[in-house]
């Protein structure tokens, strides 16, 4: 099987156990579908039946030696070592932590295939921290049914979860605590007592997006939010950042003008020009669709609008991306790398006993951009 190289080592790998895509970052990829050749090795891999064989031994002896059993006569014990020196014997890592009942790996729960600038922020911020501690790192990129849930708990694949995408009341949440299989959380349920997590505060960040474009003269700011369906089965980002707009817009008598849209750069420019449509005298909007937020921008230049002299815009975005913007884009900074970072220390903390429940909500940044600006008076004639 092929495997796809990436950036970072990444390799995708099915795995046949439990029926979802795993993609294995490891320093080393084993062949890829760009040109990369596997490393050159012998045709023959010593193994403990060479080992056992060349120094007149079982095999079970020799599996005894390299787990340090103490019931082997000192003799065997040097005889059999000195074999393995010889032959260049390895053991397989990996092999030996299974046998221990552990496997020195983590897993990240991410159900979305799509890549994009947040997105891979999260996971390598979440291997990074699995790198530091020496543990493996799997990413898993399916979202699993019941029984492939637990069959990745059984499976021995991984000591750890990191879930994402977190639902108010969420069923991987009541499973694996129903299982007392270890996990944390990028994101939290409405329920979180006993489980560390790390979350945006998307309430306070909407607040403090509304209110600066308040002080600069706005009053008319939508918000681009996720889908209706999506709100409704409660995922937290969606409710939080809907309620929290809605609840910003009470506070300063504005009128509340939702633009819920799929996070698609076709869907998200459709929304945009809905608005327009709906709402000629619209001066900011608020998109909390991240990277896609281009789309915004595609949107208002087909229509003669300039930003921000026409129409400000801010986005929940990591720095890294807003910056690639032109102008460059006003955020609420979304730290994602350390996100994924500080979910990763907080599983391992837990694995090794030395971990308290953590609960992290930062305060939101509002970092101000070229995309922002008091409004106009009038736009240019057409525009609307």
């Amino acid at each position: 099987m092929r495997a796809a190289r990436l950036k970072y080592g990444v390799a995708f790998t099915p795995s046949l156990d439990i029926a979802c895509w795993i993609i294995k970052i490891f320093g080393i990829v084993a062949g890829s579908d760009t040109g990369h050749k596997p490393m050159a090795t012998s045709t023959h891999h010593v193994t403990i039946a060479d080992i056992a064989r060349a120094a007149s031994v079982s095999v079970s002896t020799v599996s005894r030696i390299l787990n340090n059993k103490p019931d082997v006569a000192e003799e065997t014990r040097q005889r059999v070592q000195t074999v393995i020196a010889e032959l260049g014997f390895t053991p397989h890592a990996h092999a030996q932590r299974l046998a221990a009942g552990r496997s020195r790996a983590i897993a990240l729960l991410f159900p979305d295939a799509q890549l994009s600038l947040m997105r891979e922020e999260f996971i390598l911020g979440a291997a990074k921290a699995a790198s530091d501690a020496s543990y493996a790192f799997y990413l898993i990129t399916s979202a699993p049914s019941r029984h492939q849930l637990a069959a990745l708990c059984r499976s021995a694949l991984t000591d750890g979860i990191i879930l994402m995408e977190i639902h108010l009341r969420d069923w991987r949440v009541s499973y694996l605590k129903r299982m007392g299989f270890p996990f944390v959380m990028i994101g939290r349920c409405a329920n979180n007592n006993g489980i560390s997590f790390i979350d945006m505060d998307f309430e306070r960040g909407i607040a403090q997006a509304v209110e600066h474009l308040v002080k600069l003269g706005h009053r008319k700011i939508a918000l681009l939010a996720s889908p209706d369906d999506v709100y409704e089965r409660g995922y937290g980002p969606a409710v939080r950042s809907r309620d929290g707009y809605v609840q910003t817009c009470a506070q300063l008598g504005l009128p509340a003008i939702l633009a819920p849209a799929n996070d698609t750069q076709a869907e998200l420019a459709e929304a945009t020009h809905m608005l327009l449509d709906r709402h000629p005298d619209l001066t900011a909007i608020v998109s909390m669709h991240g990277d896609t937020t281009i789309a915004v921008y595609r949107a208002l230049e087909a229509r003669n609008l300039r930003i921000p002299e026409d129409v400000s815009v801010i986005a929940f975005i990591t720095r890294r991306a807003a910056e690639l913007f032109t102008p460059p884009l006003a955020a609420i900074d979304f730290p994602a790398y350390d996100f994924g970072y500080q979910a990763g220390r907080m599983l391992i903390a837990q694995l090794q006993g030395s971990g308290n429940v953590e609960h992290i909500l930062p305060s939101p940044q509002l970092i101000l951009r070229r995309s922002i600006a008091p409004p106009r008076t009038s736009r240019p004639n057409g525009s609307a």
